[in-house]
């Protein structure tokens, strides 16, 4: 994967659960509780890159489908499937599609975004504001030993327990924005699955 979306992943996954403050502890069980509900999901997105000092401001739009042990996530020129037995990695500028195993032990995969909650934050609640219409909960993430980022910022829209942004801000003055312009549960979706038919003269990589 590549580093967007590894960042991606990481946003998701870090925001569902920390320790302490007892506010944003309910916040976030209700936000589990209601993602648990769904039988799946489809969350379409801005990823936004900003980082004043070296002038950099980029914007990226992505899809990410889950259900269980699958998902999809499109974002630009590139598209990522899991079934949970096989994943497929298609470069479109390429026409190219790499296909490897599931590695089940993998920790930042999708289909496991909204379980592992548990441990490496601590978070406190910072408090609620307006937008667009929304009432959001506001909520900050520390993690608990040194990586990458130093803070993840959270809003949680409180009418349907549902995420509106991440912000994850790292070591060198950069942010990573994840604004989520529309959810949908309990679809009719696709297949999890590349059809090579569907995609004339690919060149597949079978590492499998």
């Amino acid at each position: 994967m590549n580093k967007i979306t590894t960042i991606l992943l990481l946003a998701i996954s870090s925001i569902l659960f920390a320790q302490e403050d007892p506010v944003a502890k309910e916040a976030l069980e209700k936000l589990r509780a209601t993602t648990k509900s769904y039988k799946n999901m489809t969350v379409a997105f801005d990823f936004i890159i900003e980082n004043k000092s070296q002038n950099i401001k980029e914007n990226q739009q992505g899809i990410l489908v889950l259900q269980e042990d699958n998902f999809r996530l499109e974002m630009d020129a590139q598209t990522i499937i899991n079934d949970g037995e096989s994943q497929w990695v298609y470069l479109a500028d390429m026409n190219e599609v790499q296909i490897m195993e599931h590695d089940p032990e993998e920790e930042m995969t999708p289909n496991k975004l909204f379980t592992i909650y548990e441990n490496g934050y601590k978070y406190t609640y910072v408090g609620a504001s307006s937008e667009k219409g929304k009432r959001l909960q506001l909520i900050d993430l520390f993690p608990e030993e040194s990586g990458e980022f130093m803070k993840i910022n959270i809003a949680i829209d409180a009418a349907k327990n549902e995420i509106y942004r991440i912000r994850m801000h790292d070591k060198n003055g950069g942010t990573y924005t994840y604004l989520v312009n529309s959810f949908k549960s309990n679809t009719t979706i696709k297949p999890f699955y590349f059809d090579t038919e569907k995609h004339q003269g690919v060149e597949v990589i079978d590492l499998r």
